[in-house]
């Protein structure tokens, strides 16, 4: 059975579904060759055995579709901690690990519930919110405070950024605005390096620690390893969790009777969040190369060749849970979750993401309990790396 899988082509994402389910079922291990011979996986247990194979799998020569499927140059990532393996990426990751653990993060939402509010306020007197927006903006604001950046500057760069991740559906990839824009964002990011080492700001910011203390022995973080890793922060702090959220109450929308629920029970926001992310995943692709020949139903992948991961695909497979297509805030916890990825490259963000989705959904509720969802006037964003409700209106009685 040919199946015609093509990340970025608009009329696959018209209806995702039913090619995940065709390869799923029919190609797992699908040969893109229009893409070089990548390798798609679609399946669960193939994705997650392979996040935990180091041993063939490396992320040093990619990890998003640029370099895996067009042989682009992927930016920053090339110098980012999530591209390094081993104990090198153990080292790097440690440099701000510590502020991500649960405990640390813990101790981030009063102020965070704070910002949301305030973020909140001009929309309660004007009856208009869009769900997308307030997110990102609670969202970019948190990642920029822990970064050590002015908002200012964070805004700047995140909406050069959104430039880069614009697509034209004439155009394979980035356009050529895109990467004039992501050009600019690290001119913007690279400028500010000297500053930071002359004046860095204060613990226990990311740069500060980047720039004070080493990371192994005499191995320094260098201007560019702080460029990349501030520009990738930006980009996965402020990207999944407010596509999540505007998702999140597009489902809701969808079923009256789980959002009646939520509402009456705010217990039920932490897993309404996470059975979003499974249900219609944000991050569609990640990937790795392979150092090794390895065999995969049937097939020989070859060492050099790109592997893909496809993680929509992943969280609707019916070899993992049960009636994937059915969304259910009440769904069990599943004894196996790649929502925030799994083994050694798993999320660094995912306690700050689940504090975020969980302080910003009630906020919203709180404020505004009755609303009405303007679908007519949502937008999704469809994009080959990552996917969702970049608008997501509601509608509501002024609060004065």
């Amino acid at each position: 059975m040919k199946i015609d899988y093509n990340p970025y082509s608009e009329a696959f994402w018209e209806d995702p579904w039913s090619v995940y389910r065709d390869l799923r079922d029919h190609d797992p291990a699908h040969c893109m060759e229009d893409f070089g011979g990548a390798w798609a996986l679609s399946r669960f247990e193939d994705i997650w055995n392979a996040h935990l194979d180091s041993e063939n799998h490396t992320t040093t020569l990619g990890t998003s579709p640029p370099p895996l499927l067009l042989g682009q140059d992927s930016g920053p990532g090339e110098i980012s901690i999530p591209s390094m393996d081993g104990p090198e990426h153990r080292q790097y990751r440690k440099t701000v690990s510590g502020r991500y653990t649960h405990r640390s993060v813990e101790k981030l939402e009063a102020n965070m519930r704070e910002l949301t509010r305030e973020e909140l306020e001009p929309a309660l007197k004007s009856g208009r919110l869009d769900i997308h927006e307030l997110s990102r903006s609670v969202a970019l604001y948190t990642i920029a405070d822990m970064i050590g950046l002015e908002r200012d500057l964070a805004v700047e760069a995140r909406r050069l950024i959104d430039l880069f991740y614009e697509r034209d559906p004439d155009i394979v990839g980035t356009t050529p605005k895109g990467e004039e824009a992501f050009g600019q964002c690290m001119q913007l990011l690279m400028g500010m390096t000297d500053q930071w080492r002359k004046a860095p700001p204060p613990a226990p910011s990311h740069i500060h620690s980047w720039v004070n203390e080493a990371v192994r022995e005499d191995i320094w973080m260098t201007d560019e390893q702080i460029m990349g890793n501030t520009s990738m922060l930006i980009i996965t702090g402020s990207d999944t969790v407010p596509f999540n959220i505007a998702n999140l109450f597009f489902y809701l929308n969808q079923h009256p009777d789980q959002l009646k629920m939520l509402k009456n029970d705010f217990s039920l926001i932490p897993n309404a969040f996470e059975e979003c992310v499974r249900f219609d995943h944000p991050t569609n692709i990640l990937g790795r190369r392979l150092v090794n020949d390895i065999e995969m139903h049937g097939k020989t992948l070859k060492k050099g060749d790109a592997v893909i991961f496809l993680y929509q695909s992943a969280g609707r497979d019916e070899r993992e849970f049960e009636d994937p297509d059915r969304f259910d805030i009440c769904r069990p916890k599943s004894p196996r979750s790649m929502n925030f990825g799994h083994g050694l490259h798993s999320c660094l963000g995912h306690h700050l993401a689940r504090l975020e989705g969980r302080v910003i959904i009630e906020e919203i509720l709180s404020a505004i309990p009755d609303y009405v969802v303007r679908e007519d006037q949502a937008e999704r964003y469809f994009g080959e790396f990552l996917q969702g409700y970049r608008h997501m209106p509601i509608e509501f009685d002024p609060v004065r």
